[in-house]
C-alpha cells in the first residue's frame, strides 16, 4: 500500500450519461446509477455494475428512502451532460458537479467530483493529524500502525504528519460562510479525499492544476456516495450522526480519570496504584493493564507469577471502587495446546494467506494467527473468549493492534471469508468486527451493564461499540497543539468519545508540559493519562509538589462537572449533537471573528469554552470570544462581552476556561478525592447576566445499567429566573423512575433572596472543589 500515491483523475473516463435510474456504458460495461433522498436532508448515490455488485461495506448505515429526491430543506438535481446539484428548497446552489462530469471510473477505481468554490472550508475526515482546516490536501484512508509504518520525524514533530493513521473516516465537511455541507464515501476499501488538488513533484517543484475540484475516490469497491445538507453545523453534525449511528450511553465510570502505562503487569502494580491514589487523594476510576500482564502476551490469559489468583485480586479492587482494564490485542498466539488457539482453529477463525493456511504474522507473541471478524462465526467464538475473560472481574478492554498491525509481515497476505476477499475487503473494518464481538462478549458476561470499550483503530460505524483513543503520541506540545484538532474533527466525523494519551505517550514529558496538557485536556470526553515503557514515570505524583497539586486540581474539577459530560451524552445518544466542538459549532463566523481558523479553542457542550495554553513557553494568548452572549471567567470571576478578542496570561495553577451567560451546569456534590458517582444530588451552578431567564433540562440513573431504558430514569426541568439581586427556581420532575433529586444551587455572592419551587432558599455549606476563583453562594 503505496500512502502518498493516489489515482489521478486523468486516467479516469468520465461520463456525462449517469442519471438516476438509468444505465450508462463506459468502456469497461454497463453500469447503473441509483440516487434516493431521506427525508432529513441525506442523498445517496450508488452505483452498480460488473465488478461492484455488493457493498462491502459493515458501517450499517441508518438510511429510510423517500419517494424522490426532494427532502425538507433541499434537494438534489440532475440535469443535461451529466451535471450533478445540491440546492436548497429556495434554489440556492450548495454543491455542484465537476463539468467533467460528477462520476468516473478507473478499473475497480471509482472517483466523484465536484467543484471547489472559493472561500470554502474544509473540516471533519476522521482522524488526520495535520491540522484542523483541510484546504490543498489530499488524504488516503487506510488503517495503519503509526509507530510501525512512518519514520521517527514524521510521527514525532510532524513534518511531514504521518497520514494515513489508524482511524479511517472518509467524511469531509465542507463550510462556506455559515452554510454546511457533508460528503461521506460509504465504502471500506482504501479510499482518498482532496480539497483542491496541489501537486508536487518530489517535493521540490509544484505543479498548477487545470481546475479546483473536491475529489472523493476509492482503489476499488462499489461507490457509495451520501450528501447530506445541514444548513449548520449543528444540523449537519446531528443528521450525519443518525446516519451513522450514535454512542450508547457509557458508564458514568468511564468519563472519570484513567491512569495507564506501558509497564502495568502485575496485582503488586495496581495495588501500588490504588494506594498512591488515596495517599494524595487524587480521585480515579480506573486502572489500566498493558501487554505485559498475559503468559507470553497470549490474549485472554494472565501470568501465573504476575496474578496469583485474578478473580480476586480484581475483585478487591472492585470493592474499592476501581476498575481494571486490560489491554486485548487481535492477534492469538499460534501455539499448539493453547486453548485460545485451539477453539479459534476448531472454529475456523483464523485469516487465510493466499495458500489456503493461516495467515501468520509476528507481533508481542511471535508468530500469531489473526481472526477473521468479517465471519459471524469468528465474532461468535471472539465473543465467547471475551465472556469468559470478563467474568474473571474485568471491568472493560482496551482494544490495541486492530489496524490490524501485523509487524514486519505484509498485510496483503491476510485474506477473509476463508480465504476469498482480498485483504482490503476488511482491513478498514477490522477493528470495527473486533469491537462490535468484544461488546457482544461483555454484554453476555454481564447482560444488565454497559459495556465500555477502547480501541485504537476505526472505521465508519466503529462508535456504535467503541470510543476511540487517537493512538500512540509524543511528549511534545506538538501532539498536545495538534491533538486538539484531531479531537474536534474525529468528534465532526461521528466518533464523540475519543481523546489523546494526556502527557504523551512517547518519550519524557515534564512538569509544565503535563500540566498544560491536564489543563487542555480534562473535560475531554475521554481521559487518560499513559505513556511507554523506558520513559519517565508519569503518574501524577512523579513530578513535584506543585504540579501534583495542579493535576488533581484539575482531575477533581473533572469530576465536579462529571454531571454535565453526563448530561452531553446522554444528549448526543437521543440527537447526536456534539460534545466537544469548535467554535463555529455554536456560533456564527464573521470576517471579524474569523471562527473557523481557530483551533486552540473549543466548546465543551454548548455552555463551556476552553482556550488552553498549548506553545511552549508562551506567557500570553488572544482568547476569541464569540458574540451573542457574555462570558463568565472563571479564572477571576469578571463577566465579559463577547464578540471581541481579548488577551489572558499564563499562570502555573491557572487555565482560560470560561461559562456561557445563561449557563445552568449541574456539578457534583461529592468531596475532592472522591470518584463515586450519584446524579441524584446534584449542585446547579447558574450564570445569569444579560440572560435574564435560563432552562435546563437535567437526567439522572444509576449510571452504570441498562434500566433507564427500561423507565428507571429521572428527568427534571429546571428554569431559573434573575431580576437585580433575587432568584427565583422552579423545577418539576416529567418522569422520576430513579426517584426524587436533591438538588442545592450555587449562584454568585451578590445575590440576597433565592425561592426555590415558591419557598425561600437558605444558605447551605458547598460541597466539592470550587469552579474557580470566585466568590458564591450556595442554596438549598
Amino acid at each position: 500500500m503505496h500512502f502518498h500515491k493516489f489515482p489521478y483523475p486523468a486516467n479516469f473516463e468520465f461520463t456525462r450519461h449517469a442519471l438516476p435510474g438509468k444505465s450508462f456504458q463506459t468502456r469497461l460495461g454497463s453500469y447503473r446509477l441509483a440516487a434516493a433522498a431521506n427525508d432529513c436532508d441525506v442523498y445517496h448515490l450508488q452505483v452498480t455494475g460488473s465488478g461492484w455488485r455488493v457493498n462491502d461495506s459493515h458501517a450499517g448505515l441508518n438510511f429510510k428512502p423517500v419517494k424522490g429526491l426532494q427532502s425538507a430543506n433541499s434537494r438534489l438535481v440532475f440535469g443535461k451532460n451529466g451535471a450533478l446539484k445540491l440546492v436548497t428548497v429556495s434554489d440556492e446552489t450548495v454543491l455542484e458537479s465537476s463539468p467533467a462530469g460528477f462520476f468516473g471510473q478507473k478499473g475497480a477505481a471509482s472517483l466523484f467530483q465536484f467543484k471547489r468554490e472559493d472561500g470554502t472550508q474544509f473540516y471533519g475526515l476522521g482522524e488526520k493529524w495535520s491540522g484542523f482546516e483541510h484546504s490543498r490536501k489530499i488524504t488516503k484512508f487506510w488503517n495503519t500502525d503509526v509507530f510501525a509504518d512512518f519514520n521517527y520525524r514524521s510521527y514525532w514533530e510532524g513534518k511531514p504528519a504521518s497520514d494515513p493513521v489508524y482511524a479511517s473516516i472518509p467524511y469531509l465537511i465542507l463550510k462556506r460562510g455559515n452554510t454546511y455541507a457533508g460528503l461521506l464515501l460509504d465504502n471500506p476499501h482504501a479510499t482518498f479525499i482532496a480539497t483542491g488538488l496541489q501537486i508536487s513533484i518530489a517535493n521540490q517543484m509544484d505543479l498548477p492544476t487545470k481546475e479546483s475540484v473536491i475529489l472523493l475516490g476509492a482503489e476499488s469497491g462499489q461507490p457509495n456516495l451520501y450528501l447530506i445538507y445541514g444548513p449548520s453545523l449543528r444540523e449537519l453534525t446531528q443528521k450525519m450522526q443518525r446516519l451513522t449511528g450514535t454512542t450508547p450511553l457509557p458508564p458514568a465510570w468511564s468519563l472519570g480519570y484513567h491512569q495507564c502505562r506501558w509497564g502495568y503487569e502485575s496485582a503488586a502494580d495496581l495495588d501500588a496504584l490504588d494506594k498512591n491514589f488515596r495517599r494524595h487523594q487524587f480521585p480515579v476510576d480506573g486502572l489500566w493493564l498493558d501487554i505485559g500482564y498475559m503468559d507470553a502476551y497470549k490474549v485472554f490469559t494472565f501470568h501465573p507469577d504476575r496474578f496469583k489468583s485474578p478473580q480476586k485480586e480484581l475483585a478487591k479492587l472492585a470493592d474499592g471502587g476501581r476498575r481494571v482494564v486490560p489491554i486485548i490485542d487481535p492477534g492469538v498466539k499460534l501455539q499448539a495446546g493453547y486453548g485460545v488457539y485451539e477453539r479459534g482453529k476448531q472454529a475456523k477463525a483464523y485469516c487465510q494467506n493466499p495458500q489456503g493456511t493461516d495467515y501468520v504474522g509476528m507481533v508481542w507473541p511471535g508468530e500469531t494467527v489473526f481472526p477473521d471478524f468479517s465471519l459471524s462465526a469468528t465474532r461468535q467464538w471472539w465473543a465467547a473468549e471475551v465472556e469468559n475473560f470478563a467474568r474473571l472481574g474485568v471491568s472493560a478492554a482496551w482494544l490495541d493492534m486492530n489496524d490490524p498491525s501485523t509487524g514486519f509481515v505484509e498485510n496483503a497476505d491476510m485474506l477473509f471469508d476463508h480465504g476469498k476477499q482480498p485483504h482490503d475487503y476488511y482491513h478498514n473494518q477490522y477493528a470495527l468486527g473486533m469491537a462490535a464481538a468484544s461488546r457482544d462478549g461483555f454484554l453476555a458476561a454481564r447482560p444488565h451493564e454497559r459495556p465500555f470499550l477502547l480501541s485504537r483503530s476505526g472505521c465508519t460505524g466503529a462508535q456504535k461499540f467503541t470510543a476511540l483513543w487517537t493512538g500512540d503520541n509524543c511528549s511534545n506540545y506538538h501532539h498536545l497543539r495538534n491533538g486538539i484538532a484531531t479531537t474536534l474533527n474525529l468528534a465532526l466525523s461521528g466518533i464523540p468519545f475519543n481523546g489523546g494519551d494526556v502527557g504523551g505517550f512517547a518519550g519524557d514529558t515534564n512538569p509544565a508540559l503535563i500540566r498544560d496538557w491536564f489543563k487542555a485536556a480534562f473535560l475531554f470526553p475521554f481521559f487518560r493519562n499513559h505513556c511507554i515503557k523506558g520513559a519517565r514515570q508519569q503518574e501524577p505524583w512523579a513530578f513535584d509538589r506543585r504540579t501534583l497539586t495542579v493535576l488533581r486540581r484539575y482531575t477533581q474539577l473533572r469530576y465536579r462537572l462529571r454531571p454535565y459530560l453526563y448530561q452531553l451524552f446522554a444528549e448526543h445518544e437521543l440527537t447526536g449533537s456534539a460534545i466537544l466542538r469548535p467554535l463555529f459549532y455554536d456560533f456564527a463566523d464573521s470576517d471579524r471573528l474569523p471562527l473557523g481558523l481557530i483551533a486552540d479553542q473549543f466548546m465543551v457542550g454548548p455552555h463551556l469554552m476552553q482556550a488552553p495554553f498549548v506553545d511552549e513557553g508562551l506567557q500570553k494568548r488572544q482568547v476569541t470570544l464569540p458574540a451573542g452572549t457574555d462570558w463568565f471567567s472563571v479564572s477571576d470571576g469578571q463577566w465579559r462581552r463577547g464578540g471581541k478578542v481579548i488577551t489572558v496570561s499564563a499562570t502555573v495553577d491557572g487555565t482560560p476556561l470560561f461559562i456561557r451567560d445563561g449557563a445552568i451546569l449541574p456539578a457534583a456534590r461529592v468531596a475532592p478525592h472522591e470518584q463515586r458517582h450519584d446524579l441524584r444530588q446534584a449542585d446547579f451552578h447558574l450564570f445569569l447576566r444579560r440572560v435574564k431567564q435560563a432552562h435546563t433540562r437535567y437526567v439522572f440513573d444509576d449510571g452504570l445499567t441498562f434500566d433507564y431504558q427500561r423507565g428507571k430514569r429521572s428527568v427534571v426541568d429546571l428554569t431559573a429566573i434573575r431580576r437585580g439581586d433575587t432568584l427565583t427556581v422552579a423545577w418539576h420532575a416529567d418522569r422520576d423512575g430513579y426517584g426524587a433529586g436533591d438538588f442545592t444551587f450555587t449562584t454568585s455572592a451578590d445575590l440576597k433572596k433565592v425561592t426555590i419551587n415558591g419557598r425561600p432558599a437558605k444558605l447551605t455549606a458547598a460541597q466539592g472543589v470550587p469552579l474557580g476563583n470566585y466568590q458564591t453562594k450556595t442554596w438549598q
